[in-house]
């Protein structure tokens, strides 16, 4: 039997073996007892003496970084390039004959054969575990005598992993806080993180499947616990901080306090600076341009202003005239914003006379034409008509049969019968009929001022016929009288306006009424309309506390304003009244409600002198009394300094878009700023924490 001479980690075998494949069994037995043996003789394991140095704290520092960088793979890649890298464990004989790559021509497994001969190698497998367990037992050794620079190492690499993480966006912690997202979605997601790094380094840290992922259960749980109380955690930090500064701060940088206090106005009330800037700009298009950021801002921007305005400061006596001169003009901007959102400028008064005198005008041209052509006219068919009702009238006066007096619509009728008729001869001139036509036409007006409809019913009824007649007569008539017809229902329908403002009148109704009308007559309707409100704005009262814009916001108004406002003017009348509302509700929010947040103020303000720490000092009781003026000195910094206060209510006044746009920007960027800070912080606890929380049941 022939002997081979084989090395096995650098020691040399004499093998008796029959063939190839048995040398390599014996060689593969070999390399198993070298593993099995005692660690002490595997490999010559530095002792923690020979690491005491400077050199070996710095590499245990780099080591427990590197464990948490890699998510505890460290050792297993540091043993992977130590055992070469690129080499692979050679395939047992006939590997490539079976399965997928059986068969001489089979291109798998000529591929695979390949693609395995330059990097296989007979040690592969036993030079990893040798590297691994010297690996292994360094870290064994750092983390039992050298604790402390290997944790800091670890919480190294956590921190720069963490920050790492957030800076490229690949911590929902992150993500969230730099979006501004409240805390309990920045917890949601820390949580998240906490979870899978937590996860990913237990498993990481564990020795085989089923130990791996015992670990990154545990990890999962305890990473995910650290990563939901992280954020609050910075968050609390990070208050306790800024408040205990602020007292002795604030009054020395007002302008940095106001930016922090604008910022977060913003992102309370959603908006970003280019939509307040915005929001400015269109008021001010609409010749609102006393319109200011606290407006813009909505609720959020009220409440800072009633701070302002109750906090005692230099510019808080011009922050509240501002506020009242600008809500005494609000009557008068609201009947101005009608008057153009209607293109009415005179009363309703006045448009009904100058219609009339118009009518009168156009009558006095057109009827002498129309008589002046005119033939006979033809009465018998309007006769006949009052006789229908008449009769038995008329045959009392032939044969009486009772002493029965005529009624009022009898008596009416009676009466224009007269005019054509004296029971004998007809009228058959054109002018004394159309006298007729112009009594008729004011014994109907008095009808129906009388409240006698049905009068007024049977009247115009003969008034139809008697228009007829005088039509028929003279080809003229008919547009002469179509004219006046025209120009009477324009009269009518400023009175339809300025009926359809009242209370009693719906929406439902009164619009389908304008829209049926032609644009002619809408024109004078919304002069009817639009003249009681104007009223309205200018008999209330002017007081600040009074809303003027209110009586204009009730459901009715709301629908018909739109509706009855000029072509195009809808929207922006709409509007313009909503900023009324809104600059009433800040000036309300400023100046209204009880005093007696104003009044503590104010008491603050003046009582310079605290009796109780004199009293103190006059009984001999100086710690007493440095406490009490500390306590007094602390309850008053609780607020903002009236430096900050004061620079924060010339920002809220501000009308210019271009000026405020730039001072929120710098308060958002500053803010923005911060949430990356803080977004790097809580993705570095994070990472830290799951690091641990994943290295709990390492070995």
């Amino acid at each position: 039997m022939p002997t081979y001479t084989v090395e096995v980690n650098g020691e040399s075998f004499d093998i008796d073996a029959p063939n190839d494949e048995a040398v390599r069994a014996a060689v593969r037995q070999l390399q198993g007892q070298q593993l099995a043996a005692p660690a002490p003789a595997q490999a010559p394991v530095e002792q923690p003496e020979a690491r005491d140095n400077f050199a070996g704290k710095v590499d245990t520092v780099v080591r427990g970084a590197a464990d948490t960088l890699t998510l505890g793979l460290s050792d297993e890649l540091t043993a992977q390039i130590r055992s070469n890298p690129l080499a692979v464990q050679k395939k047992p004989e006939g590997y490539f004959d079976k399965g997928i790559y059986a068969g001489d021509y089979n291109p798998l497994g000529v591929i695979a054969r390949a693609m395995d001969a330059p990097f296989a190698s007979d040690t592969k497998a036993a030079d990893y575990e040798k590297a691994l367990a010297e690996e292994r037992a360094i870290d064994k050794a750092d983390a039992e005598n050298r604790f402390g620079y290997r944790l800091g190492g670890q919480v190294v690499g956590g921190v720069t992993g963490g920050i790492g993480l957030a800076k490229n966006g690949l911590s929902l912690a992150g993500k969230a806080a730099e979006r501004g997202a409240g805390l309990a979605r920045v917890s949601g997601a820390s949580l998240l993180d906490g979870s899978i790094l937590g996860g990913a380094q237990g498993f990481g840290s564990g020795e085989g499947v089923e130990d791996r992922l015992n670990k990154a259960g545990l990890g999962m749980l305890t990473g995910g616990a650290l990563g939901a109380i992280a954020p609050g955690a910075v968050v609390g930090a990070s208050k306790v901080l800024k408040t205990a500064a602020a007292p002795f701060v604030a009054p020395f940088m007002p302008g940095t306090y106001t930016r922090d206090m604008l910022a977060t106005a913003l992102r309370r009330a959603g908006q970003t600076p280019e939509e307040v800037a915005n929001s400015m700009r269109a008021a001010a298009d609409d010749g609102q341009d006393m319109f200011n950021v606290a407006d813009a801002l909505g609720y959020t921007g009220e409440r800072l202003t009633s701070t302002a305005t109750r906090v005692p400061h230099e510019g808080r006596q011009a922050l509240a005239e501002v506020l009242m001169t600008r809500q005494a003009g609000q009557g008068e901007r609201l009947a101005n914003n009608l008057a153009e959102g209607f293109d009415t400028f005179d009363t309703a008064g006045r448009r009904v006379a100058d219609r009339m005198a118009q009518r009168t005008a156009e009558a006095n041209e057109l009827y002498p034409a129309a008589r002046a052509d005119a033939g006979p006219v033809n009465v018998t068919p309007i006769l006949e008509e009052i006789d229908q009702t008449l009769r038995p009238g008329v045959n009392q006066l032939v044969n009486p049969r009772d002493r029965i007096a005529n009624d009022s619509i009898e008596g009416a009728l009676t009466r224009v019968r007269a005019m054509m008729s004296d029971g004998n001869s007809q009228v058959t001139d054109f002018d004394t009929l159309f006298r007729t036509k112009l009594d008729l036409d004011d014994m109907i007006q008095r009808a129906e001022g009388q409240g006698a409809g049905n009068r007024a019913h049977y009247l115009s009824r003969v008034k139809d016929l008697v228009d007829q007649a005088l039509a028929d007569a003279s080809d003229q008539y008919t547009g002469a009288r179509d004219a006046f017809a025209r120009a009477s229902r324009r009269i009518d329908a400023v009175d339809a306006g300025r009926d359809a403002t009242r209370i009693s009148r719906r929406a439902q109704d009164t619009i389908p009424e304008f829209e049926a009308m032609p644009p002619s007559e809408q024109v004078d309707f919304r002069a009817g309309y639009v003249d009681p409100l104007i009223a309205r704005l200018e008999g209330a009262s002017s007081s600040p506390t009074t809303n003027k814009a209110r009586m204009l916001q009730t459901p009715k108004y709301e629908a018909e304003l739109p509706a009855f406002a000029a072509p195009g003017r809808g929207p922006q009348l709409a509007d313009r009244i909503g900023r009324e509302q809104t600059m009433f509700r800040t000036a309300n929010a400023a100046l209204g409600n009880a005093k007696t947040a104003d009044n503590l103020a104010d008491a603050a303000d003046l009582n310079q002198f605290d009796p109780q720490v004199i009293g103190r000092l006059v009984r001999g009781d100086p710690i007493g009394a440095l406490t009490t003026g500390l306590a007094k000195l602390l309850g008053t910094a609780t607020g903002q300094p009236p430096s900050v206060v004061h620079r924060l209510s010339q920002v809220l006044m501000e009308t210019n878009p271009d000026v405020a746009l730039e001072v929120l920007r710098g308060g958002a960027d500053k803010l923005s700023q911060s949430d990356q800070l803080r977004a790097r912080l809580v993705s570095a606890l994070v990472s830290s924490g799951a690091a641990g929380a994943g290295r709990l049941a390492a070995p």
